[in-house]
């Protein structure tokens, strides 16, 4: 008996030992060594470059200027502003991604994780480039673990892919990852909208504040309702984005909103039916209550989408009873 609890001694000063040799002496090469990526935590704040790619090619790039990212992919020439929040939560996570475990490192079995080489034809796996003006990442990233809790990846200059600890959510489009909010203005900003078609009308803020319906005689159909309509057209949903080359011809033409701010800025939102393959709506933006180049850019609505813009005044009122 004495025997076997010198040797359980033994083993556990052992163990002590060889955790402060590697721990607690090289502190620093242990957490490192744990992490997909290592020095993108510490370099994060550096970034200038992003490119998401696939077997189809690139589904999202995005260049820092200043404090802001431009996306690079929807044109040769032109830019558009990127959601700043959703990419700044994706470099996050990727930067404290932990390695899980090993997983396979025989090509032949890549496909199974979906960590195969973007260029091998009918692959499922991600490409994600990542850069500084002096360092760059690479990692291929593949399927979603079965159990949730992570996603598989490799680094492509390595045969040795893992699972790790962060899904990692990717654009499935490439207008994913685009700046939802468009108009640079909330309802407390605002000073009275005007509405055209079906019949022509005016929401306004009155002397205190609440927002009105011009020329109404009916009761509202429901307490908050010109608030909800008013968030449904400043805060709009797209689906697509594409430079404007030639505008929608007159005939199409749905609806014109005008906005006017309490500072004096202005904004013209005109609605276009579409009658091409893709459908659904177009929406071009003119005036100062949008960023400049954001009126180059013609917005491709689903019919779903546009509803909010397409309220007609009876939805905004109690009708009486028919006969």
């Amino acid at each position: 008996m004495t025997r076997v609890v010198i040797l359980f001694l033994l083993v556990v000063v052992t163990l002590g030992a060889g955790y402060y040799l590697v721990v607690k002496r090289h502190p620093e090469q242990t957490s490192q060594s744990h992490l997909l990526l290592g020095g993108l935590a510490s370099q994060s704040h550096s970034l200038t470059q992003i490119t998401i790619e696939n077997t189809e090619g690139p589904l999202f790039k995005a260049r820092r200027e200043g404090e802001q990212w431009f996306a690079t992919h929807l044109d040769s020439v032109m830019t558009f502003p990127v959601d700043v929040e959703t990419l700044a939560g994706f470099v996050s996570a990727l930067s404290q991604a932990h390695i899980i475990e090993p997983k396979t490192a025989k090509a032949s079995r890549y496909a199974l994780l979906g960590v195969e080489p973007v260029t091998q034809p009918g692959a499922q796996s991600t490409l994600l480039t990542i850069a500084t003006d002096t360092q760059q990442w690479r990692v291929v990233l593949g399927n979603l673990a079965s159990s949730g809790l992570g996603r598989y990846a490799r680094e492509p200059s390595q045969q040795q892919s893992y699972l790790i600890d962060e899904t990692l959510p990717l654009p499935l489009t490439p207008y994913e990852w685009l700046l939802p909010d468009v108009i640079d203005a909330g309802l407390t900003t605002l000073k009275s909208i005007v509405i055209d078609k079906d019949p022509a009308f005016t929401l306004y803020k009155g002397t205190e504040g609440n927002w009105q319906l011009s020329e109404n005689k009916l009761p509202l159909a429901y307490p908050g309702v010109l608030a909800h309509t008013l968030n449904d057209i400043v805060n709009f949903e797209y689906d697509s984005v594409a430079p404007l080359i030639n505008a929608p011809a007159a005939a199409q033409l749905r609806r014109t909103i005008d906005i006017t701010a309490e500072d004096g800025k202005l904004l013209t939102m005109t609605l276009y039916q579409m009658d091409d393959d893709e459908g659904g709506y177009s929406l071009l933006l003119a005036g100062d209550l949008v960023a400049a180049p954001l009126t180059e850019w013609m917005f491709r609505l689903t019919d779903f989408q546009a509803r909010g813009l397409l309220t007609p005044k009876a939805e905004l009122l109690q009708q009486p009873d028919s006969p």
